[in-house]
């Protein structure tokens, strides 16, 4: 991630804003995350050595929720390397001659063609009508497209085995998060890690209330999302806007359980009731998001863009380099761009949609079987005074 950054931001002359923009949909900004989540968790590692040493229950537990919350960003972040639909190509052909790749030019472009032949401009670009025309014209060669594209193509290629290679030491390090959750399950004993999760329902439903939000509002709301101007895809953002909602009330239910104790028969019907409403709402959330996570990848294999639609999302995603983008009719906007680079990174946020309703689904299960074992628990408790 370190090396990553300093070639595609240090030596760019963009700005932070310009420089970043294209990394929310290719691989590039889930390397950064990844690296800098992993850091996060390795450090937390040595920090609990000391605690596990003391056996000091409480700062293990701590460190246990500590996991429990970072590993979902891991998962998702990990996920989103393995490039399926081919993200990487579209950022390579259309930032080819930003200074980001100015590292990979000076690397796989003959030497002295860095920028020069191995930067001709898609189609020619403004002034000429095909790519050997511009060639011709500055170079007196056509060898530029044959230079570039087999420049590109090493590139791609190598930033495919890096990004690949990064996804499966990521699941590596998941598996090994996994034995650490059992392994702390262990020493801390389960009985008393059962007991921390029905005091921290509410903190246990943050994490997937605060972030269905969030997401469902990026999806709807924010210009990034390509997915609103469509006309199914846009209903992504609104399921997951009410899978908040449910997770909302799951919450509350669980604060009503986590912070009132049983005194009495009332008190017992009372939470007997909060329970059936927690499972239920769960039950309804659960079945949204595995809705959402089945839609998801249906519509990632229909997308079907017009070319109104193509000329927009393309001058919002590469307004410095499209052409034509003031023009009147959105067909007509940047040609550089074709329709199967604009259906890639819909794609891609198609397929970023899914892992986060897949994420989202295991929170619910997962808090539906504690809910289910709540209920069970409370139908056999006794009370009685004398």
């Amino acid at each position: 991630a370190a090396w990553l950054a300093t070639v595609l931001f240090w030596i760019s002359g963009e700005g932070a804003t310009g420089s970043f923009s294209p990394h929310l949909w290719n691989c590039n900004g889930a390397v950064f995350s990844v690296g800098l989540v992993g850091a996060t968790i390795m450090i937390g590692c040595f920090c609990t050595v000391r605690i596990i040493k003391e056996v000091d229950l409480v700062g293990a537990i701590r460190y246990l929720w500590f996991i429990l919350w970072i590993s979902p960003v891991e998962i998702f972040f990990n996920i989103t390397l393995f490039d399926y639909h081919r993200v990487t190509q579209v950022w390579v052909v259309h930032w080819w001659s930003s200074d980001q790749l100015s590292w990979f030019r000076n690397k796989f472009c003959p030497q002295g063609t860095a920028d020069s032949l191995c930067v001709v401009p898609i189609d020619g670009g403004v002034n000429y009508d095909s790519e050997d025309a511009y060639c011709e014209a500055r170079y007196g060669t056509t060898d530029c497209t044959a230079i570039r594209d087999e420049a590109q193509h090493d590139t791609i290629f190598w930033l495919l085995i890096f990004y690949t290679s990064l996804a499966a030491w990521g699941c590596i390090f998941m598996f090994l998060l996994l034995l650490v959750v059992n392994t702390l399950e262990r020493i801390i004993s389960k009985p008393i890690v059962q007991k921390s999760r029905e005091t921290n329902v509410p903190g246990w439903l943050t994490f997937p209330t605060v972030f269905t939000a969030l997401v469902g509002a990026i999806y709807t709301f924010s210009p990034s999302s390509f997915l609103r101007g469509l006309e199914e895809q846009k209903w992504v953002g609104i399921l997951y806007m009410i899978s908040s909602g449910l997770f909302l009330v799951a919450l509350l239910m669980g604060w009503f359980l986590s912070a009132f104790s049983i005194r009495s028969n009332v008190d017992k019907r009372n939470k007997s009731t909060a329970v059936i409403i927690f499972i239920g709402v769960l039950a309804v959330n659960a079945l949204a998001l595995a809705t959402l996570f089945v839609a998801s990848i249906i519509w990632s294999t229909r997308v079907d863009l017009n070319q109104g639609q193509r000329g927009e999302i393309a001058c919002f995603v590469d307004d410095s380099d499209c052409t034509n983008c003031d023009a009147l009719l959105s067909k007509n906007k940047c040609p550089e761009w074709n329709v199967n680079d604009v259906t890639s990174i819909v794609r891609a946020q198609l397929k970023q949609s899914a892992t986060l309703a897949a994420i989202f689904l295991l929170y619910a299960v997962n808090v539906m079987s504690y809910g289910i074992n709540l209920r069970r628990h409370l139908s056999m408790y006794q009370i009685d005074y004398v």
